[in-house]
């Protein structure tokens, strides 16, 4: 004899769900931890070093970072200066000012900058007209 096929339909339904219900909590994805509050980030400064080279002294020199002049007066090159960055994590804008005398050729100068544990970033521009008025922006992923 066999039995009526709606019934055993049923019946293996019947079993499918009693055996999923306890595999699902089982292997269910729920998570039950609570979630981390939101960190505040903290603006820290960094140490950095900043170093400018050229190859024939300017009359003028200006090196701003955050409207602070870093450059005091002009001594030979290389120029090192120890500074705190308000933060690397955007980039770095240095604003660089720098005149030469009548009649000197075109030259460059070289920008460094060196934070605490990040590697050394350079730029280098030259002079057009006897004159540099430009901003670099260092950058570190």
């Amino acid at each position: 004899m066999r039995g009526f096929p709606p019934i055993q339909i049923f019946l293996l339904a019947l079993t499918f769900i009693v055996l999923a219900v306890p595999l699902s909590h089982l292997t269910g994805t729920v998570s039950h931890a609570k979630a981390a509050p939101a960190k505040v980030e903290v603006s820290t400064s960094v140490k950095s070093l900043l170093r400018v080279r050229y190859a024939h002294k300017p009359t003028t020199l200006s090196v701003k970072i955050a409207d602070k002049e870093l450059i005091a007066e002009i001594a030979g090159s290389p120029i090192e200066v120890q500074t705190a960055l308000p933060s690397v994590k955007d980039g770095v804008d240095v604003f660089l000012s720098a005149t030469w005398a009548d009649g000197t050729p075109d030259t460059s100068i070289t920008v460094e900058l060196e934070p605490d544990s990040l590697s050394s970033r350079s730029e280098t521009r030259w002079s057009s007209a006897g004159s540099v008025d430009e901003v670099i922006t260092f950058e570190w992923k």
